[in-house]
């Protein structure tokens, strides 16, 4: 049996034509999808500096409290001054023979207003350590609950914990206690270190 020749040439134009249409199906999915899923990946074991929007310290903070603060410093995928949060990881106040210590950990970020998970830590505050005394982090509490500090000129405005107190007046006052307490004042800066890898849309 003979068929019309045009018949096999409209077959072929329908064929054309149906995959030029899924085509520009596929390739409308595909930008959409891209700018959707387009992404930057913040790797483990990024740097990331934080102020603290939150004051804390080691006389009454809790395993778990909660912390905020922001960042300082733009990364590729992160704009500076994201907001950030997390939970104290481990307390202890200060005692007879014991120095008090406060430890952080970050646990999300939120970019263009969206919440992305974010595990981090910061390495923790000792009472008395150099580290706790850059950071102008250091107060103990007096019979009348007052707080006893001094300026630390290594920190970034030179804070302020309390009442600044002279030398002698100060050691009066901390041989009453139990000691220095670990007290981190809104706007302290602080550096935690990503733990695991995060991926940032844009």
């Amino acid at each position: 049996m003979r068929y019309p020749l045009w018949i096999p040439l409209l077959a072929l134009t329908a064929t054309v034509m149906l995959s030029g249409c899924r085509n520009d199906q596929q390739a409308a999915r595909d930008t959409g999808n891209g700018a959707a899923t387009s992404s930057v990946t913040v790797p483990a074991g990024t740097s990331l500096d934080v102020t603290l929007s939150t004051g804390l310290s080691s006389e009454n903070a809790s395993v778990g409290d909660a912390w905020t603060g922001s960042t300082r410093n733009g990364l590729d995928g992160i704009p500076a001054g994201s907001q950030v949060s997390g939970t104290v990881s481990a307390v202890r106040g200060a005692q007879k023979g014991d120095r008090a210590m406060l430890d952080l950990k970050l646990t999300s970020i939120t970019i263009g207003g969206r919440r992305y998970p974010m595990h981090g830590g910061t390495e923790a505050i000792v009472a008395g350590s150099p580290r706790a005394r850059n950071l102008g982090a250091i107060g103990a509490a007096t019979a009348a609950g007052a707080v006893v500090g001094h300026a630390i000129g290594g920190s970034d405005k030179g804070t302020l914990i309390g009442a600044i107190v002279g030398g002698g007046a100060a050691t009066g006052v901390v041989s009453q206690t139990k000691g220095w307490q670990v007290v981190l004042k809104s706007g302290t800066p602080l550096t935690f270190t990503t733990s695991q890898a995060v991926a940032v849309r844009l």
